[in-house]
Order: structure tokens, then sequence, then C-alpha cells
């Protein structure tokens, strides 16, 4: 039978549990104690080891040496606890000093490595790209190798040759001028090209002509107006009959590329003059940005009509375009005051109008031109100062983009800066964009061929435009 239990009171728990305090109290001072006597026991022997050392150094030299008792090999008891702690200590100091070699030994190994990638790697092979524009660049090295099997192989007629030259040393710059040049060139190819035995003429010259595109693509990316004139020439290259003579051929598309001159360029430009110097009046002050082909003809035209007006030319680094309108306008006697484009705030204030040539106009509306222009617009916005667009039709695309960064162009860095400034530098990246965007809201209207029209009437010009001028709606 189990005894039932028995009920405590709470002072006898608590009596309970303070004797309970008052023995663990009791055992830890007694353990403490023991350290202590045991420790005191081992300092007395070697105190006592070291007197009787220097005791026996002292000893006089006459009496006789004692005999020493022969020592038995039986080893000493050693506290267990001792033997322990002497152990642990060795082996964290032993792994101490393993780790620290250790560390010396990858720090000496990282030096080495290092030594040996910059002998390997000398300062000129850096690559310097900014990684927001990295699809923009290009491996030149072999383009240009590509380019020379092409040319030593014959495929490519002498007339792209010269072009891609001229094209890379941006002898020929501008828009209007690199498309005349490549239908000239074009037109220099066919008036050469003889069609090989058994086959069509269309489709050969498409094979003949494959080469030359690469070759010039390769020494500077299209313009719009070039793309626009080759989509042209080669949707009614398509369109030749199968059983046509060359010489039918070479006179029929000989007239398609000169019409297309005279139309889409000369003619167009000439419509465009007229439109733009009734928005002239007389003592204005027109600020224009860098050099246009078109603005040039604007602004001379209107001064050999008796328009009285001046004319601001803003211009910026590298390539100073804007010095060439002004050599120019001054020849024609063309009052003009010359300021760069961070001068262009303080100028705005006395322009009255803003003519800006354009490289392309997007189907969004928006404006591509050379870099800077977007700023203008913005400016001369803030200051209430109208901004007209020249741009003929044969510009327009169906493109769409809103900024310069998707697709853009991108200029030697070289002209930015010296390339021994940058070089050797890592931390130093030159970079230079060709083209900028500008919004439709920027911009008050645009000045074509078929009327004055604000941006977002692209589309509508796309649409309209009769399929004799390319690949637009059928």
């Amino acid at each position: 039978m189990d005894k039932p239990p028995i009920d405590k009171t709470r002072e006898e728990v608590e009596a309970e549990r303070k004797a309970k305090r008052a023995a663990k109290q009791e055992r830890k001072k007694a353990a403490l104690e023991k350290q202590k006597s045991d420790g005191f026991d081992q300092e007395n022997q070697h105190k006592n080891k070291n007197s009787s050392s220097e005791q026996s150094k002292y000893t006089n030299a006459n009496e006789p040496a004692k005999i020493p008792k022969p020592k038995t090999n039986l080893p000493k008891a050693v506290p267990k606890k001792q033997l322990t702690q002497k152990t642990e200590a060795s082996k964290k100091t032993i792994n101490i000093k393993n780790k620290e070699n250790n560390i010396d030994k990858k720090v000496e190994e990282v030096k080495d490595i290092k030594s040996v990638n910059l002998a390997k790697k000398p300062l000129g092979t850096m690559t310097h790209k900014v990684k927001l524009f990295n699809h923009l660049y290009t491996d030149s090295v072999s383009l240009l190798m590509e380019n020379k099997l092409k040319i030593n192989s014959g495929k490519v007629h002498p007339s792209f040759i010269k072009l891609g030259v001229q094209m890379r040393n941006c002898v020929v710059a501008g828009s209007n001028a690199r498309c005349l040049a490549f239908l000239y060139a074009l037109r220099q190819t066919i008036s050469d090209f003889l069609t090989p035995e058994h086959k069509q003429f269309s489709r050969s010259f498409e094979e003949h002509l494959g080469p030359a595109i690469d070759h010039l693509m390769a020494c500077r990316p299209f313009s719009v107006s070039m793309s626009n004139a080759h989509k042209y020439i080669m949707w009614h290259v398509k369109r030749l009959p199968t059983n046509i003579s060359d010489g039918h051929a070479k006179d029929k598309l000989e007239n398609i590329i000169n019409n297309y001159i005279y139309v889409q360029i000369h003619m167009a430009g000439k419509a465009i003059c007229i439109a733009a110097q009734n928005k002239i009046a007389d003592e204005d002050v027109i600020l224009t940005y860098g050099y246009s082909s078109l603005i040039e003809r604007i602004l001379t035209e209107a001064y050999s009509n008796n328009k009285k007006f001046s004319v601001i030319v803003v211009d910026s680094a590298p390539w100073y375009e804007g010095r060439q309108l002004l050599h120019r306008l001054v020849h024609n006697n063309i009052k003009c005051t010359y300021v760069l484009l961070s001068a262009t705030s303080f100028i705005m204030t006395r322009a009255t109008k803003v003519l800006l040539g354009a490289h392309a106009l997007l189907a969004n509306g928006y404006v591509m031109g050379r870099a800077g222009s977007s700023q203008i617009a913005l400016i001369a916005k803030y200051f209430n100062v109208p901004v007209l667009v020249c741009c003929e039709t044969y510009k327009f695309t169906e493109r769409v983009q809103t900024d310069s960064i998707v697709f853009n162009e991108l200029g030697n860095e070289n002209d930015v800066m010296p390339k021994e400034q940058w070089l050797n530098n890592r931390y130093l990246i030159p970079l230079c964009l060709r083209y900028d965007v500008t919004t439709s809201d920027l911009v008050t209207a645009v000045v074509t061929e078929i009327a004055i029209l604000p941006c977002t009437s692209v589309p509508v010009v796309l649409r309209v435009r009769p399929n004799d001028y390319g690949i637009l709606n059928k």
C-alpha cells in the first residue's frame, strides 16, 4: 500500500530550498579551495628547486662533491586536469599557427596571380564599353577583315569601295548627301553590270549587290534615307519582266534613280524652301543647330529674296558641323552669330524662330536628329519660341522609338578626346552618340513638300503616300 502524501506548508518548502542553495555554495567553495591549494603546492615545489640550484652554485670548491643519487625513470603523477588543459592549449596554438600560415600562402598566391595577369594583359587591351549601349558596339577588326576579303574577291564595285571609305572618314556626311552618294554609286554599278548566261537580270543583280551593301553597312550603318532609297530601287528591280534585255533593264533602272533624285530630294527641297520662307519675316532672328543642307538652302534663298533677318548658329563638339554652315552663310553676306550649345539658354532670348534639320521622322511623331537637337527644342519650348523642323517625306519611317538608347549610332571615340588620355585608363570610357530623339510636344510643326504638318501626321503621310514611292501600302 502506498503512503498518502504529506502536505507541507509554504515555510517548510522555502526552508528546504534555502538548505539546498547553501549546500551548493559550500560545495563550490570547497572546490575552489582545493584548486588553490594544488596551485600553491606546485609553486612551492618550483621555488624549492630554484633555491637548491642557486645554493649549489655558491658552495665552496673545497667541499667534496656530492654523488648524485641515481634517478629512477618512474613518471611523476600529474593531475589529469592539468594534462587536459595543456593539450587543449597546445592544440589551439597549433591550429592558430596553421591558419595564419594558410592565409599568408593564399595572399602570396593572389599577388602572384595578379602579377601574372598584369604581365599577360597589357594596358592597351582594355575594353572600353558602356554597358547601357553595349548592343551598339561592333567588332571592327572582324568587319574590316571581311571587307578586305570581299574587296579582294572582286565582288564589290569600286564605286561602293570609294563610298565606304568616304562614309567611314565622314567625308560624305549628312542624310541627303549620303543618300545621293549611294544612289550615284548604285547607278554606276547598274551601268557596269553584266548578266550571267542563263540567268535573269533581277535575281543576278540582287546577288551581285548584296556584298556591296554589306560593305557599306560595315563602314557605317545606313541612314533612314539610304534604307528607304534602297528599298525603293529594289522594289522596282524585283518587278522587272523576266524576258527583258540588259540594255532595257539598265535604262529603266537609271531613269527610276534619276527620277527619285529629282522628285524626292531636289524638288522636295525646293517646295520646303518656298513653304519655310513664308514663315520668315523681316527682322527675324533665326536660330539653327549644326549643319543641314536643307536649312542652308532655305536661308540663302530667303536672303536672296530680300528677306532681312539674322542667324544664330549653335554648334557643339566633337565635329563642330555648324562652322561649315557659318562659313557658307557669311560668304552669302548673311549676318550671323556663332555660339556653343552650352550658351543656348543665354542666346535663346534673342531668337524669334528655331529651324532644325532632321535625320528621320518616326511613326509616333518623334524627330530623330543630330545629338543636341532635343536640348535646343526643350529650351525653345521654355522660352515660347516656335520650333520648325524641315524634313522631306522620303525620310519618314514606320519605326517607333521613344529614346536614344535602343537604336542609335556610335561615333569615333578619338573625336571626343585623344586616344592617349583614355586608352590606358580603366575608369574612363568615352561615348560618342550621333543622334537623339525629340518628343512631338516640343516641335511646333514639320515643314514638308506636302504641307506644314504636325508631328502626329506622320502615319497619315505613310498611309496616303503612293505605292510608287517604295514598299508601302499595296
